[in-house]
């Protein structure tokens, strides 16, 4: 009896036409799928039913569209059409809740940051003017265990469109400080202006953005560094006078002014490639009351006055907090995140991360509720596709 013929063509033209479909109707597909490709799966080779990118691309779908556990996702995906799942590149079965809460339990989350954030940020549009970002902490508290602290990740986040260029979870035994160095040395951001708030005020920081990351800086200075602080606030503030000051604001059942002195520093202040140093006051009171509460921060930069003129400091130094009110408050509030029952392996960073990703694809596409965003894809899942494909 003639032995049968072994052929290895019929498997790979199965592996290539597991895309041809996709391809067809989106050819930004390839892309997204082939930067996923770099994510280490970590699974067997025998027995993979899914690819990692389609799992992938299937989360980053249904959290788009508003779902926020791994039951969501796949809800979402038992309620796509055939048609949905293979622009995804699905062909077959649909993955089910244990299929992807134990592909997410596994996955590398700090390789995913990596290579979400440098695709999403090589698609970013160049704005006019010098880049800023805004690094800053935040713990998911729902992964809280008996056992187990809650993890924490750091993120670094553009200020104007908020799309975040990276994430990196800190270690259990450790604090954001070495942390935000690492995540600073696996991002490019050569040129830009990195704004930190006072617990990164750090000499081996600055050093690290300048000589490393080519990078400026902007940080605040507080009393965690009480020598820089002093020779900050023995700067002669009395004879300088306000060059800028940002219009009264009202909300929030108050009113707030802040008005800003800046000196050149060449040397005295002993920390690493300081240039100006800023004094801000902040001026705030109750709607109706006549009493006004005064603060009084400090900062420094690296940039010399001629790239740094004060209008623009201002706006970095404001533009900070546009991490929390435009990433993390959206995360806690529209994606429930520090609700999340989501507390096995790198689940939480995994979500996180696919929360920041989904938030950074709406902000870009115009949207400025997210929530709102999310309840018109979720009716839609053609459009949520469209919208991850996009990336």
């Amino acid at each position: 009896m003639p032995a049968g013929t072994v052929s290895l063509i019929d498997p790979c033209l199965d592996q290539l036409t597991r895309w041809s479909g996709v391809a067809a109707d989106n050819m930004q597909v390839p892309d997204l799928l082939t930067a996923l490709e770099d994510v280490p799966d970590p699974r067997a080779r025998r027995g993979r039913r899914y690819r990692l990118p389609s799992l992938i691309v299937v989360a980053l779908s249904a959290v788009a569209a508003g779902a926020r556990s791994f039951y969501a996702i796949a809800d979402w995906a038992t309620g796509a059409s055939p048609q949905v799942l293979q622009r995804c590149g699905i062909r077959f079965r649909v993955p089910s809740e244990a299929t992807i809460r134990q592909v997410f339990g596994r996955i590398d989350g700090d390789a995913l940051d990596r290579v979400l954030g440098r695709h999403l940020a090589a698609r970013a549009g160049t704005d006019a003017g010098r880049v800023a970002v805004a690094v800053d902490g935040k713990t998911i508290r729902g992964a809280r265990t008996a056992d187990r602290v809650a993890p924490h990740v750091v993120s670094a986040v553009t200020h104007g469109d908020a799309i975040v260029l990276g994430q990196r979870r800190t270690a259990d035994k450790s604090n954001e400080i070495p942390t935000v160095r690492t995540l600073l040395r696996g991002l490019d951001i050569a040129g830009a202006v990195v704004t930190v708030d006072a617990m990164h005020t750090q000499k081996a920081t600055a050093q690290c953005l300048r000589e490393q990351c080519r990078a400026e800086y902007v940080m605040v200075v507080k009393a965690n560094q009480p020598g820089l602080l002093a020779r900050v606030r023995d700067q002669p503030w009395e004879q300088v006078p306000v060059v800028w000051s940002d219009p009264v604001e009202r909300g929030h059942g108050r009113e707030e002014s802040r008005s800003y002195k800046i000196v050149t520093v060449t040397r005295g202040l002993r920390f690493p490639y300081a240039r100006q140093a800023i004094q801000i006051i902040r001026r705030r009171r109750p709607i109706g009351s006549e009493t006004w509460s005064v603060e009084v921060v400090y900062a420094v930069c690296s940039l010399p006055c001629e790239q740094a003129p004060p209008k623009l400091l201002a706006s970095w130094i404001r533009g900070h907090w546009h991490i929390e009110n435009k990433i993390h408050y959206v995360r806690d509030v529209t994606f429930g995140e520090d609700r999340s029952t989501v507390r096995t392996g790198q689940g939480p960073q995994v979500m996180a991360t696919i929360r920041n990703v989904v938030i950074s694809l709406h902000r870009r596409a115009g949207e400025s509720n997210i929530a709102r965003a999310c309840r018109r894809l979720a009716v839609s899942p053609h459009h949520a596709v469209d919208l991850v494909l996009s990336a």
